[in-house]
Parts: structure tokens; sequence; C-alpha cells
């Protein structure tokens, strides 16, 4: 298999997996769909579960790439700090409910969360660190203990059908909440410009 058809591979299966959850989805559709032999999938993934972890590492590539566009294109830490929360819900829309409770039910692929949530909030901590260095985020704050909270309620939201609008509102009044009254003054006002 050349290098662009295991590249589409790996997009057809993440689609796939985020459309439809990850019990749905067979190697036999994919190798049909795909136009391949189910032999040469398995040749070079061995497994399902090998062809998973490929689209999360795809997956996890792609988000690094995401926050170094956040970070390049946000002038303030408080704002990319909105921005991040922004795609971390934005991102929760892109599978489908079947995917989470996969994810959330099957614990063989609980991992698939803990890598998820890994990442998005080593990315928001370190966001928030910057905002305290700035003084527009309470200095005296566990950032774990928060970070833990604020994705794990909009995760669930997210599972149980909540729509993104109410997401957005969650997270934002959560991150306020953290806020100086420097960093509402901030925050405010360039809300008001957008």
């Amino acid at each position: 298999m050349n290098e662009i058809t295991e590249k589409r591979l790996v997009v057809f299966t993440s689609q796939s997996l985020r459309q439809y959850g990850i019990r749905a989805v067979r190697m036999d559709d994919i190798a049909h769909n795909m136009a391949i032999s189910k032999r040469t999938i398995y040749e070079i993934y061995a497994s399902k579960d090998n062809l998973i972890n490929t689209c999360l590492e795809s997956y996890l590539n792609r988000i690094e790439n995401l926050f170094h566009i956040i970070r390049y294109n946000s002038s303030e830490s408080l704002i990319c700090l909105w921005k991040i929360a922004k795609a971390y819900i934005e991102n929760l829309y892109k599978a489908e409910c079947a995917f989470w409770l996969d994810v959330e039910q099957c614990l063989e692929y609980k991992y698939i969360y803990a890598a998820y949530n890994r990442i998005w909030s080593a990315e928001l901590s370190r966001t928030i660190v910057a905002c305290q260095e700035e003084k527009y985020i309470i200095n005296n704050l566990n950032i774990q203990l928060f970070l833990e909270s604020f994705t794990t309620l909009l995760y669930n939201a997210r599972i149980t059908g909540c729509l993104p609008t109410m997401l957005h509102c969650s997270a934002y009044y959560m991150l306020r909440g953290i806020m100086t009254n420097q960093g509402i003054e901030l925050f405010e006002e360039k809300k008001k410009l957008r």
C-alpha cells in the first residue's frame, strides 16, 4: 500500500469512526469502501485496534497544529484561552454521540478519551498559567481540579445531547468565574469587538 492510500485509509476510517461509532465500523466495510482487500489492511495494521490507534495519533497531531495556529493568531493569552475552549467544544461535536458513547461505555476504548482529554487539558493548562502571569486569572486557582471539572462537564453535556450553544455558555461562565477583574474587563471588551 502506498503512502497516499494509507493516508486515505486513515482519513476514511477516522470519519467512519466519528460518524458511526467505534463498534459499528467493521474492517470489511472499510476494505469495501476503500476498494482494497481486508488482508492488505491487516498486513499493515494487524488489527482494528492498531488502525484506531493510528487514527488517534493522526488526530492528536492535527490538534497540536491547531494549537499552534490559535496561539499564533491570538494577541492576548486570555483570548487564546477562549479560542482553545471553543475549539475543544467544536471538536466534541465533530464526532457523533455514537462515537462518544462507545468511548464512554466500552472499557477497551476509554484510553481514547484519556488521550483526547490529556492533550486538551495540557494546552488549556499552559494557557491558564500564561493568563495568571498576566493577572487575568486568579493566582490561587487549582488548575488541574478546574480543568477536570471544566472538561468533564462539557464532555458529559455533549454525550447527553446538549446543543453546542449550551456548552459555549457553560464554558464562558466557568472561565469568567476564574478571572480577575482585569481579566473580566479585557474579556468583555474583546468579545464586543468580535
